[in-house]
């Protein structure tokens, strides 16, 4: 476990405001956000490689604020790898345990064993320069796993690879993660890596943790502006918001809309636009909002198609290309937008 209390630091012109989180055992905690945020600070400040300026950290209720790196037992992956171009893999993968002073023959043994669970104890005879970057990473990987942390902290630890690539990597490392049940901080910048990877979320902006959330809260239920827009709901408005017959009503501009979510007065308001439904007929549904509008955009994003309607109100839904293609939907057309008060947000 790890628990950091009010880290105050400041470099310059930037600051890390009050960082307060706690990571049980098993949990892996996912810092998303974008570059420039304090992501990579954090981690060092963790690792030993910073120092704070106030607050407290502990692992497993012991303190560590002061403690130099070499005493946390702490393992941390940068994205670069950071592997040794003169060594081998095996002296790669063994350079923290020669550190520790083991027996040769103990060595030998963590590495085999590291590097049968990653696949790469065909390479221990290889330079780095002989890797691809999959293989690469796999051996920074086994090295910081080899000195078994208590902690495991990563940072942006797929974004040098092909998706190909990535994808397995994940899948190996999750399965590992599992199997030896430590506190992870993952670090990274991709939304999709973020809700693969986290039991939970926080999202870090200018040096401040603005929202910490199971996934699912994160990009469904944002609690501000700037989570809404960072991941990616394209339907953010502002509205004033009242109770009517035991719900809540928004009016937005000259259009209202209902929320399951219980609020009064000013609000911001997000909707996904997974969450929303087209069609060319007012469809049947227990869902609570349905908006007649014409189709001002029609714009393709990778697999998907965001159409948006001016339903008194600019309304965008993400549908399927072949979705599109059977509703014959164009610009000027007149379609439904229907949409469920459960996946209205309000802040």
């Amino acid at each position: 476990m790890i628990e950091l209390h009010s880290l105050f630091y400041k470099a310059g012109k930037f600051s890390l405001e009050d960082i307060s989180f706690r990571v049980d055992e098993g949990e892996t905690l996912v810092i998303l956000g974008p570059t420039g945020a304090g992501k990579t600070v954090l981690l060092e400040l963790i690792a030993g490689f910073r120092s704070p300026n106030k607050g407290s950290m502990f692992i497993n209720e012991s303190e560590i604020t002061h403690l130099p790196p070499e005493k946390r037992e702490i393992g941390m992956l940068y994205q670069d790898y950071l592997l040794f171009p003169h060594l081998d893999v095996f002296d790669n993968i063994a350079y923290g345990l020669k550190a520790k002073n083991l027996r040769s023959s103990e060595i030998g043994r963590r590495v085999q064993e590291i590097a049968e669970r990653l696949g790469i104890h065909e390479l221990l005879e290889r330079r780095p320069k002989k890797l691809s970057g999959g293989e690469q990473q796999r051996v920074a990987l086994a090295r910081t796993l080899a000195i078994d942390p208590k902690i495991l902290l990563l940072d942006e630890p797929f974004s040098a690879v092909d998706p190909n690539t990535r994808e397995s990597l994940m899948k190996e490392l999750r399965k590992i993660l599992e199997e030896d049940s430590m506190p992870v901080v993952y670090v990274t910048h991709d939304q999709i890596e973020a809700m693969e990877m986290a039991d939970r979320i926080g999202v870090m902006n200018e040096g401040e943790i603005v929202q910490l959330d199971y996934p699912e809260k994160v990009f469904s239920a944002p609690k501000s502006e700037f989570v809404a827009n960072f991941v990616g709901i394209r339907n953010i408005y502002r509205g004033r918001a009242e109770r009517v017959d035991g719900s809540t009503a928004v009016n937005i501009d000259s259009t209202r809309i209902y929320s399951s979510v219980v609020s009064e007065g000013d609000v911001h308001v997000t909707i996904r636009p997974e969450d929303i439904i087209v069609s060319r007929e007012r469809i049947s549904s227990s869902a609570r909002n349905s908006l007649k509008g014409k189709v001002v955009a029609i714009v393709e994003k990778g697999p998907l198609i965001y159409v948006t309607a001016d339903c008194g109100m600019k309304l965008t839904s993400a549908i399927t290309r072949e979705s599109l293609k059977d509703m014959q939907i164009m610009i000027d057309d007149e379609i439904f937008m229907t949409f469920k008060a459960q996946n209205v947000n309000l802040f």
